[in-house]
């Protein structure tokens, strides 16, 4: 059952190299239209929570292993010890990213914005400054930020990283289960806290939309309810 998912996300991924202009063994490209990034993001994050998924269906069946913490190294040691490697493939992240909830966030708040006081209308930032030894406070006024546009030139390398790393995870998915079944472990042995839960969050996958607008939406929706469904998912065991 996977392995169809699987090869409908290969599918997924290619297009969206082609939809980039890129190809997997080709020169990265380095800036494309914002418009064209944020496009293909909206495809790319779902297609990372299903591949997440399909890496946990596969890993169902794999022990998990007891976690022994590799011992710590002396880097001042060891600095300079071994040979120069080569540029490293991108390794897929396999934990969902987390909610962010901005009620534990109060802290930060947007600055104010006010009309310049030579009676402009552009809406400036103000920011206040306390004064030293019995000084007055005084304001000073920023520059407003440049307009967004959607034909703006954005970098692109780290989309390129991420639709590699998520094309080379799909063509080796034995080896990322043997990963998720370590990272299982090793939250386990961890104390108390962030980095004790699961590597799958509960609740809707991220990239999730009720509204499916792609076939991705379709097999990302179908791999989180196999996993749900499944009685002896790897992080339970």
């Amino acid at each position: 059952m996977t392995e169809n998912y699987r090869i409908a996300l290969l599918r997924v991924v290619a297009g969206l190299f082609v939809s980039a202009g890129m190809t997997s063994d080709s020169a990265v490209i380095e800036k494309l239209p914002r418009h064209l990034r944020n496009g293909i993001l909206l495809i790319l994050r779902p297609a990372e929570s299903a591949t997440r998924r399909i890496v946990a269906l596969v890993a169902r069946h794999e022990a998990v292993p007891v976690y022994v913490a590799p011992p710590k190294r002396d880097r001042l040691k060891n600095k300079g010890a071994g040979k120069k490697r080569g540029p490293r493939a991108p390794q897929f992240c396999l934990i969902d990213p987390r909610k962010y909830f901005p009620e534990l966030h109060p802290h930060r708040r947007k600055p104010r914005q006010m009309p310049k006081p030579n009676g402009s209308t552009e809406p400036q930032i103000q920011v206040r400054i306390a004064g030293f030894d019995g000084a007055p406070d005084f304001v000073i006024w920023s520059e407003p930020k440049a307009v967004l546009t959607p034909e703006d030139e954005v970098s692109a390398k780290a989309l390129y990283r991420r639709l590699l790393a998520l094309k080379l995870a799909l063509e080796d998915m034995p080896q990322q289960a043997k990963r998720y079944v370590r990272e299982v472990a090793k939250r386990k042995a961890a104390a108390p806290g962030p980095k004790s839960v699961p590597p799958l969050r509960m609740g809707l996958p991220p990239g999730y939309r009720r509204k499916h607008i792609h076939e991705v939406d379709e097999i990302l929706w179908d791999c989180h309810c196999l996993l749900r469904q499944d009685p002896h998912p790897p992080d339970k065991v």
